[in-house]
């Protein structure tokens, strides 16, 4: 097939999105893809490229189905895996620690709280309970998103209060519960166990994600009090919700994706809006999900300042999913977004194709079932390597390699020499992943997403507020109550959540 795609054109839009995605799969490196392809509603049947989706679009709204290709022409790049060992197991060429202390590495556009921000919207927008990162060829149907491929905060409300009724204050059924009598005000819902009794389990997975999850909480809970004077029952969650969600989508449309993509691209994606993505298609391209979204990895600094009195600690050494979060880990928020207090926040790390050492070591509690004789029992170190991991992805769904997708987007195509490959690498190009995160670094010193990685994410975060009718953008000239000048930030819902004390 052709590498060369032509662009999509669109209308403009109107007006003006473990760490990223854990997965899922327990076989060993072996064993072979199979099983039917699995259609809409349980219907077999061949892929669906983002070609044929489009015919399936008119006027009788969005299609929702699975994960697509956004660049269904572009031919496919499978790398050998012992290549990949070689580059992400710790110790190798993409462990940070070979930088050394004196390397800079924090980013001065974007704060450390946006990798998990970025973790959070990711909740939002899929759930991959199928894939296996040891087949080959696995079409993007064959995994299922078991989530609304929105921005409608489902990982917060659940199904709503009807369905999901735990998760609500019985008095109104509006308000969401949160905290425990040791810990009132910071912490989220658990059982006796601990186990988090919130919308989405995986929102448990870090205390940051814990921490964004209980603001928006608390946020919500904000507006239920303000509108509470004029709605009740039912009417009153459904207002206060939809109020939230816009406010949470504008933060992600004038500053998220802003911040990661850059002010030029995402000026021409609000003049201009997507190319490369369907119009009027609910799904999330695969070469989002399995690739570009993982950027966050490279954002994880090697340690953090959670409050004055919890520093220079690890990700992994935080909060252990599934237990209690003890009141002196509470995160002081000012220590990781500008919240006008005076001080500055952390960074996030520089995008680059160096990763923090401990993502290359992962837990073997969290990555169970890799088991490999040639170990001893022991899990195989590829799959404790969150780089191996992703890479993994590449060969999985045969995703075009960095290059391919440069070339067809008719931007700087960088050879593997100044990717910073090793020697002995044996393709002449590089996994998307890969190529996303030193594209970044070398088009944009680090600060952003190059034009590969921050046009598939753009155009994914756009198509997805887009394709959405019950988005803020579909409510033309709507503008955000909360917040200051018509704008609302993170900062914003951020101070109106810590503000907000549970009565």
């Amino acid at each position: 097939m052709s590498d060369k795609i032509p662009p999509r054109v669109t209308a403009a839009l109107p007006g003006s999105g473990c760490p990223f995605h854990r997965g899922t799969g327990s076989a060993m490196l072996s064993k072979a893809p199979s099983g039917n392809l699995v259609r809409p509603h349980g219907v077999v049947g061949p892929a669906v490229s983002s070609k044929s989706a489009q015919s399936l679009t008119g006027d009788n709204g969005p299609v929702v189905s699975d994960f697509f290709r956004m660049f269904p022409d572009l031919r496919p790049s499978v790398f050998n895996v012992e290549d990949l060992r070689a580059l992400t197991l710790p110790g190798g060429p993409m462990d940070d620690a070979r930088l050394g202390p004196s390397v800079p590495q924090d980013n001065p556009t974007i704060s450390a709280g946006y990798t998990f921000l970025g973790q959070f919207l990711d909740h939002d927008l899929t759930f991959d309970v199928f894939s296996d990162i040891n087949s080959r060829g696995t079409q993007p149907n064959q995994t299922r998103d078991a989530i609304t491929p929105t921005l409608d905060l489902g990982n917060i409300y659940g199904r709503g209060p009807v369905q999901d009724a735990f998760l609500f204050d019985a008095k109104d059924g509006a308000t969401l519960l949160f905290g425990r009598q040791d810990n009132p005000d910071g912490d989220v819902l658990r059982n006796v166990q601990g186990t988090a009794i919130i919308g989405d389990p995986r929102n448990d997975d870090n205390m940051f994600v814990n921490q964004l999850h209980l603001a928006f909480i608390k946020f919500h809970n904000q507006v239920v009090k303000d509108l509470s004077g004029s709605f009740s029952g039912g009417a009153l969650f459904a207002e206060a919700s939809q109020r939230v969600r816009w406010h949470y989508q504008w933060i992600v449309y004038h500053d998220f994706v802003r911040r990661f993509v850059g002010d030029e691209l995402y000026g021409k994606l609000v003049n201009q809006g997507p190319q490369y993505f369907p119009p009027n298609l609910q799904q999330i391209p695969i070469e989002f999900s399995a690739a570009a979204y993982r950027m966050g990895h490279a954002t994880i600094r090697e340690t953090y300042t959670v409050n004055a009195s919890y520093s220079n600690v690890q990700i992994f050494d935080l909060h252990q999913p599934g237990t209690f979060l003890s009141p002196e880990k509470r995160v002081d928020w000012k220590n990781f977004f500008n919240l006008g207090s005076g001080v500055t926040p952390q960074g996030a790390k520089l995008f680059d194709t160096y990763l923090a050492s401990e993502l290359l070591n992962l837990p073997e509690a969290l990555i169970p079932g890799f088991d490999h004789p040639q170990y001893q029992g022991k899990p195989d170190p590829l799959y404790l390597s969150l780089a191996g991991r992703n890479l993994l992805r590449q060969n999985e769904f045969t995703l075009p390699a960095g290059q391919t997708v440069a070339e067809a987007l008719g931007t700087t195509r960088y050879a593997n020499s100044q990717l910073g490959l090793p020697q002995g690498w044996g393709s002449t190009v590089a996994p998307l992943w890969y190529y996303i995160l030193k594209e970044a670094n070398l088009a944009n010193q680090g600060r952003f997403l190059g034009p590969v990685g921050g046009r598939i994410v753009g155009e994914t975060f756009f198509s997805v507020l887009l394709n959405d009718p019950t988005s803020f953008l579909q409510n033309k000239g709507w503008k955000p109550t909360y917040g200051s000048g018509g704008d609302f930030t993170i900062a914003d819902l951020l101070r109106i959540a810590d503000a907000y004390k549970k009565s």
